[in-house]
């Protein structure tokens, strides 16, 4: 509760998820804490609705014509695994197409899945026939999926099922401009986060299949996934989510995001515009992107992720309305202060011991949540090198400590 009210005395700028972007977007002031409640009489059961949320799923639908929706309190993780234990027994194995978040891994790992790892490029000269490719659409830094339709469409003709983790295009489709949804291609299986990228609260995703029965099968593992004790906090902030979503102009975006990234560039930022036009990464010459990032959380502007590539920013879904502070943002950027050290960790560090170990517990940097290196591979020179490189840089990884601690220990004896 501390750290909480520091930041909101301290006037904490998001430039991060979640979509609400510190209740300065969206009409998640409609809800009152007295709304956090339970399964009672009339507020249906969230995992065989009949009543109240079989309307929510029937609203949701409406986004894509021809897909079930199912809301879920759990994110996106819990429909990463429930699609990958309905799919399981009607395919030969799985695909995973590029990086992947690490709930793929998890839920391939659960199941014992066979899977193998595929660039993009690589698919349509590959044999998918009776598997099920499981593609992350858009990336964490807003790219999309090279020749993402003609993928989804050959892969459906040879057999194969198609889910995709579109946890970061929840606002795929919104206004021109956007990038479409894989829906767009008739993908199988698609989660979208609501929280990320719309104003609803963390937590807050949506799954759409578009057959019948494949929903029938995620529904059987949502319930073993997801809590018997749905937040109707959450519930509710899909559906203020998913109207804001429908009624959606772009006219105010593309104005403010046009200010605010000629104000960086006038402050010798340069900006990578991605695909996805609410995602952009900064870097400032002669600033390391990690001092960057750490200079910025000095001036309280905080930004989603950090890496050799720059620092993202996620940027707000500007409305009419809209509260977002922006001329507080173009202050507290005018007066950043780059005196601020690397953040550095010991030069010396030494973890050659690790190479050659198989891996105890998978490594992964968090964000994006891609896995450097999976449990049960080796650690190569490659890889121990990348992970030296962003413990120098404090990047947080989940998993190393675990690696460490248990050859250490054989390594010093």
């Amino acid at each position: 509760m501390n750290k909480l009210n520091e930041l909101r005395k301290d006037g904490a700028l998001s430039m991060h998820v979640p979509g609400h972007k510190n209740m300065t977007l969206g009409n998640l002031s409609l809800l009152d804490w007295k709304d956090d409640m339970t399964e009672i009489t009339g507020l249906d059961d969230l995992h065989s609705p009949e009543g109240i949320l079989f309307e929510l799923n029937e609203f949701l639908s409406g986004k894509y014509p021809g897909y079930h929706a199912q809301a879920m309190v759990n994110g996106t993780t819990t429909g990463i695994l429930s699609a990958v234990y309905a799919v399981k027994d009607k395919v030969d194995g799985f695909m995973v197409i590029d990086d992947a978040h690490k709930s793929v891994y998890h839920g391939l790992n659960l199941t014992g899945a066979s899977f193998e790892q595929k660039s993009a490029g690589d698919v349509l000269n590959s044999s998918v026939q009776n598997k099920a490719l499981i593609i992350t659409y858009p990336t964490y830094s807003g790219r999309g999926v090279d020749n993402l339709e003609a993928i989804i469409k050959e892969a459906r003709a040879a057999g194969a099922i198609i889910i995709v983790d579109e946890a970061h295009g929840a606002h795929n489709d919104i206004a021109p401009g956007f990038l479409p949804s894989a829906m767009t291609f008739n993908a199988d299986i698609v989660v979208q986060s609501y929280h990320k990228m719309l104003p609803a609260l963390t937590g807050a995703s949506v799954v759409f299949t578009n057959d019948r029965s494949l929903h029938r099968d995620m529904m059987k593992y949502i319930d073993y996934f997801e809590t018997s004790s749905p937040s109707y906090l959450i519930l509710a902030s899909i559906e203020l989510a998913h109207q804001f979503y429908n009624d959606y102009t772009s006219e105010e975006f593309y104005k403010e995001r046009s200010a605010l990234i000629d104000y960086l560039k006038a402050l010798d930022f340069t900006v990578h515009e991605s695909e996805d036009p609410a995602k952009i990464i900064l870097n400032k010459k002669d600033v390391s992107p990690y001092r960057l990032f750490k200079s910025l959380n000095g001036a309280d502007v905080y930004s989603e992720m950090v890496t050799d590539e720059g620092v993202l920013w996620c940027l707000p879904l500007f409305h009419p309305g809209h509260s977002y502070p922006l001329s507080l943002l173009f202050e507290r950027l005018e007066k950043l202060s780059f005196n601020v050290p690397d953040p550095l960790e010991s030069k010396g560090e030494n973890l050659s011991f690790l190479i050659g170990k198989e891996a105890v517990r998978a490594v992964v940097p968090y964000p994006p949540g891609v896995p450097i290196i999976h449990a049960g591979e080796h650690f190569t020179h490659d890889i121990v090198k990348t992970i030296i490189h962003k413990r120098y840089y404090h990047v947080k990884m989940e998993g190393i400590e675990d690696n460490i601690e248990c050859y250490k220990v054989e390594d010093d004896t």
